[in-house]
């Protein structure tokens, strides 16, 4: 599972919106601030799951993200800071979990 969290979401997710969507809007009359924008907001609806404050985290993140694949001319690195967030959250969680005492 953590192979999914860390790895694979990171590296789909970031082909698809800072790879594939993140040129379009790039190349189109958005520009960069537009496509830095969009491809955060888009990235943000697809993590509805959580709370509007963790959505504002995703939000800011995907700025990040962007701002890095910009300024890079590449993926790797935003996917590096993607897996590492999730990689950080996956920690956090696991604490957590065993601190309540619950199992995951």
């Amino acid at each position: 599972m953590w192979f999914a969290i860390v790895v694979a979401a990171p590296l789909f997710e970031e082909i698809f919106f800072r790879g594939f969507l993140f040129a379009g809007f790039q190349s189109s009359r958005l520009g960069n601030t537009g496509a830095i924008l969009l491809t955060s907001l888009a990235w943000t609806v697809i993590h509805l799951q959580y709370e509007i404050y963790e959505l504002s985290i995703v939000f800011v993140l995907g700025i990040i993200l962007g701002i890095a694949r910009l300024m890079s001319q590449s993926l790797y690195v935003p996917i590096a800071i993607h897996a590492f967030a999730n990689l950080l959250a996956t920690i956090e969680l696991v604490i957590y979990v065993g601190m309540s005492g619950n199992g995951i």
